[in-house]
């Protein structure tokens, strides 16, 4: 595999995309874009067929390029995704509007830590006239539009062969096709199986560490890369005995009404006190504050989970757990496991969902919270034990099986089922318990359930 670098990375975790070239003979591109167009003049769009219809896009994903990037930013032995999709964009098509996709038949919590990416393939050469993708770059951070369209918008143009490895929650759209020619873009979803245990990219440890001063969020980029790196650990930050001396002054707070994240919310969610990017580099500066810091974020956490739950209920697609301060809290690692595991007994399901999806967050490192983790996946509320069996797979604790396969047999929930066989695959080899439950949810009426059963089956080598 050819593997990023480690400036690719670092531009990577800033801009949250990375464009490499898949150099097949310029042939093989003509086929595949010569079949999409037969097929949607015959059958129209394919959808997650796409794969089965033209079999020879397995080679863009097994080219060294494309897998060593993939591998670079989702670790060794990521999944291919059921989902897929062939975007055509013919002569005279308009511009969409800058989105964030959604997760396909979930309602995932948009995180900092890259475990979901997308691929964005081109069969042809593409110019800006041809309607290319763009994308906004640094934008995977933010939850609003209005902060995302804040940053400069980039085309993404190239020859055949061109893959785009781009974060799952980068802010981007089709743009007007203004040529003659149908326009192209086959879309690939990717998800880690493995939290980072070292850097899965070609790392050199000659550099400098990165600063990325030039972020909206030094911090949060900061944060990110000790991540990747596989330190798990990092409520503080690690600045040669100085934890301020890059960060700068850490904000402080006394109560979440101080236009920080919880209180002065208006109805579609904004905080008018203090723009988003701004409210990010507070969370994560609070984060490394130590104590205090986590302390000021587990009452925005609860202050939060009442003020956003109705808008986060009523938005399309959206958790309720979507809130400003678990980032920080996940930044803070084993350092918050026992203020999120009370957070689970909490009379408030939208606190106790939250706590779930943050444990996740904070990975590996939240093994101690495993058998409260377990309780969860018995609660009344479908978020509760949606978001728990969810962190019960990134952190990847075998324990789970019995109860992960009863939840996959039986939820009433799409969501819980979905997410528990993707966390009995995430599992592996040790879920060997589970082989009649995922046998059975082969035949489960949601397509996404039993294609993660399919996974799980053959990552555990039971299929």
């Amino acid at each position: 595999m050819i593997l990023l670098n480690n400036d690719q990375m670092q531009e990577f975790i800033l801009k949250g995309f990375v464009t490499v070239h898949a150099d097949l003979p310029p042939a093989f591109h003509e086929l595949i874009c010569s079949r999409a167009e037969s097929i949607f003049a015959i059958a129209g769009n394919p959808g997650n067929n796409i794969l089965p219809v033209i079999p020879e896009l397995a080679e863009i994903f097994a080219h060294p390029a494309v897998s060593g990037a993939l591998t670079s930013v989702l670790g060794p032995g990521y999944a291919m995704h059921p989902h897929r999709h062939c975007h055509l964009t013919p002569p005279g098509r308009s511009a969409q509007s800058h989105h964030q996709d959604s997760y396909e038949d979930d309602r995932n919590v948009r995180h900092h830590r890259t475990r979901w990416a997308m691929a964005f393939y081109y069969p042809q050469d593409v110019s800006e006239k041809m309607g290319p993708t763009s994308v906004l770059p640094s934008s995977q951070y933010y939850i609003s539009r209005e902060q995302a369209e804040k940053e400069g918008e980039m085309l993404l143009c190239g020859p055949a062969g061109s893959v785009t490895i781009v974060h799952y929650d980068l802010w981007h759209r089709a743009t007007a096709n203004n040529s003659d020619r149908n326009r192209f873009m086959l879309k690939f979803l990717f998800c880690r199986i493995a939290e980072p245990a070292a850097p899965s990219w070609n790392f050199s440890p000659a550099g400098p560490r990165p600063t990325f001063g030039n972020a909206a969020s030094p911090a949060l980029c900061r944060s990110l890369w000790r991540w990747y790196m596989g330190q798990r650990d990092s409520g503080e930050e690690p600045t040669n005995g100085n934890r301020a001396a890059q960060a700068g002054p850490h904000p402080t707070l006394n109560h979440p009404a101080d236009g920080f994240a919880g209180i002065s919310y208006e109805a579609n969610g904004a905080s008018p006190q203090v723009p988003e990017a701004d409210r990010l580099e507070q969370i994560y500066l609070l984060s490394a504050a130590g104590n205090p810091g986590r302390v000021a974020l587990m009452k925005a956490l609860a202050a939060e989970a009442d003020a956003l739950l109705e808008h986060n209920l009523a938005a399309k697609f959206t958790n309720p757990s979507q809130l400003y301060a678990g980032f920080g809290l996940s930044q803070q690692g084993s350092a918050a496991v026992a203020g999120l595991i009370d957070a689970l007994r909490d009379s408030r399901w939208q606190l106790r969902a939250a706590a779930a999806d943050i444990l996740g967050d904070v990975g590996l490192a939240a093994r101690p919270a495993v058998p409260y983790l377990l309780e969860s996946l018995s609660d009344e509320s479908d978020w509760v034990r949606r978001n728990a069996a969810e962190a019960l797979g990134v952190i990847a604790a075998p324990e789970a099986v019995p109860i992960l396969a009863r939840n996959l047999e039986s939820d009433r929930s799409d969501f819980v089922r979905h997410n528990a066989a993707l966390s009995l695959a995430k599992v592996g080899e040790q879920a060997g318990a589970a082989r009649p439950a995922l046998e059975k949810a082969l035949d489960d009426e949601n397509l996404y359930v039993r294609a993660n059963a399919r996974l799980a089956l053959t990552r555990s080598a039971m299929a």
